[in-house]
């Protein structure tokens, strides 16, 4: 830029010279007219100079400019890349602390389960659980609690996606055939009543209504009609 600045200040310079030569009335002489001729081929070359340097200049700047487009369509590429990158990171986040949730959701259950476990093998540990029902023997009592360690196993196994619907409903219609399991499920209503109905749990709650439903479809169930009319007599 510095060297085109000096050719542009030439050529002007040569030019105006070239004029004063030529076009002021006191130095018309022939002298000043071959004056005036050699200072307009100088100005004709400069001009030929200033021309060329500036085609020159504009083609540095246009390979300059199409370069900084380069970088930048490159630097757009590497900004694609790390927001794509983060996402990833953000996902493989959210997937561990969703495996994290479950293990964490299923050591409790099992802890659950192990709690039923001891109040089913020990009668006076499963007086501290309320009974299901109204007046029921400590046998249909022990029943439920089963009935309840069943049915928390078979929710787990679908939570943590070892069943899927289809599985789970074909697994529970075997399991709703048992007037016990029944009749705890029949116990629990009130319970259910109190789910978010946006959990897992009233979801599958969902199943079971649905594979009693099939079931029933199926063959007639005969209620049991000792509980129904109040006579439990102990095992």
């Amino acid at each position: 830029m510095r060297n085109l600045g000096v050719v542009l200040t030439a050529g002007a310079a040569c030019v105006l010279f070239s004029l004063i030569m030529t076009m002021v009335p006191g130095l018309r002489t022939p002298g000043s007219g071959n004056a005036g001729q050699a200072y307009g081929a100088a100005a004709s070359s400069t001009a030929v100079l200033v021309l060329f340097y500036m085609a020159r200049t504009l083609r540095l700047q246009r390979d300059e400019t199409s370069l900084q487009r380069e970088e930048l369509e490159l630097q757009r590429a590497e900004m694609r890349l790390q927001r794509a990158e983060l996402e990833l990171q953000r996902d493989e986040m959210r997937r561990s602390a969703g495996e994290l949730h479950r293990s964490a959701e299923a050591d409790l259950r099992h802890l659950h389960m192990d709690l039923l476990k001891m109040s089913i093998g020990d009668p006076e540990l499963a007086e501290v659980w309320p009974a299901f029902a109204p007046e029921l023997t400590p046998k249909e009592n022990r029943q439920y609690l089963y009935a309840n360690l069943i049915y928390c196993h078979s929710m787990l196994a679908h939570k943590l996606e070892m069943l899927d619907d289809r599985e789970a409903l074909g697994h529970l219609r075997y399991i709703v055939r048992s007037p016990a399991f029944r009749g705890y499920w029949e116990s629990a209503r009130s319970m259910r009543a109190e789910m978010d109905p946006a959990s897992h749990e009233r979801r599958f709650a969902a199943l079971v209504d649905e594979a009693l439903t099939q079931s029933n479809a199926q063959a007639p169930y005969a209620p049991n009609l000792r509980l129904i009319e109040g006579q439990h007599n102990e095992p």
